[in-house]
């Protein structure tokens, strides 16, 4: 059985479960490090997934709906932006706002633009990049099937996810915007002291946060369904927030932990198929990603640092 189970397709599927998390959980690591709190990411990503599907059926191309997916979950990020640091609104409040008023809209769109709620018609999902032929038999041939299974079989999206995590991590402790960038959420009167323009630093990490939960979106509906269900986010924004704090706030950190409960994801699916062999009603494996959550939550948030002013809101001086 364990051999059924432990599969190249099993680690693939957790790269590819773990990557709306991901691209969510590195944009709000870098908007945390600038201190505002982003608790938008559910809505942001359900706003986006909708928006990636509409404008795909409209226009009959996917990479016109990953366009318009990233747009609307920028300018949705906007809203969050200027209400917590223009208006310094408290920034739980503002966030979770965002993450009714987009299932509101996207429930009201549904029924305007498709004239039922559920879900929408069914595009042309985005392909792999890579397409390789299958390895021969023997050791290198199984090698082969790993290596083309686990590394080459994604779509762009995933990948960009991975490039992301890397040159973000780099960009956040090895040049000018990082240093500034970390400045602003742990010191940002400091920061402000020395010329750095707090408000525009800020406003610049949360569109980014919205940037990275756009392309999460599109990849959910866009890579990976095809369609829209409304609510299909199904937690994954709140999941990718707390792999931001396993993470310990970093692009690169967050991306490990999202793998994590990717991972956990497939198993539970992977598991379902077993259900009758290991006697285990399919329910408890639906709670597995959720456990989890709960489990790295409680393990870590007591020991794991934030910047020190996040979730602050700031005024100028003068």
């Amino acid at each position: 059985m364990f051999s059924e189970v432990v599969t190249p397709e099993l680690f693939a599927s957790a790269v590819r479960l773990a990557t709306p998390i991901a691209l969510a959980a590195i944009g709000g690591a870098v908007c945390e490090r600038s201190g505002v709190v982003n608790i938008a990411m559910e809505g942001l990503m359900l706003i986006s997934a909708f928006a990636g599907v509409a404008a795909a059926l409209l226009f009959g191309n996917a990479w016109i709906g990953v366009f318009v997916a990233v747009l609307a979950s920028v300018l949705f990020s906007a809203i969050h932006a200027w209400a917590s640091i223009n208006l310094r609104a408290d920034q739980v409040i503002s966030g979770t706002a965002i993450n009714i008023l987009a299932l509101g809209v996207t429930g009201f769109l549904m029924e305007t633009i498709f004239g039922h709620p559920g879900t929408t018609d069914t595009v042309k999902t985005i392909k792999p990049l890579m397409d390789l032929p299958a390895g021969g038999g023997g050791v290198l041939g199984t090698i082969w099937q790993w290596v083309d299974v686990v590394f080459l079989s994604y779509t762009p999206l995933v990948y960009v996810g991975m490039f992301s995590a890397v040159f973000l991590t780099w960009a956040m402790y090895r040049t000018r915007w990082g240093l500034r960038l970390r400045a602003l959420g742990e010191h940002p009167r400091a920061a402000d002291t020395v010329g750095i323009n707090v408000l525009r630093g800020r406003w610049v990490a949360v569109l980014i946060s919205g940037f990275m939960a756009g392309l999460a979106g599109a990849n959910l509906t866009l890579e990976q369904v095809g369609s829209f269900t409304e609510n299909m986010t199904n937690g994954r924004g709140f999941i990718a927030l707390a792999a931001n704090i396993f993470g310990r706030w970093t692009p690169g950190g967050a991306y490990m932990a999202s793998l994590l409960f990717g991972f956990a994801d497939a198993l539970q699916l992977k598991l379902q198929l077993f259900s009758d062999v290991i006697k285990i009603p399919p329910q408890f494996f639906l709670m597995l990603p959720y456990i989890l959550t709960v489990i790295v939550l409680a393990g870590v948030v007591g020991r794991a640092v934030a910047p020190a002013s996040v979730g602050k809101p700031y005024k100028e001086k003068g």
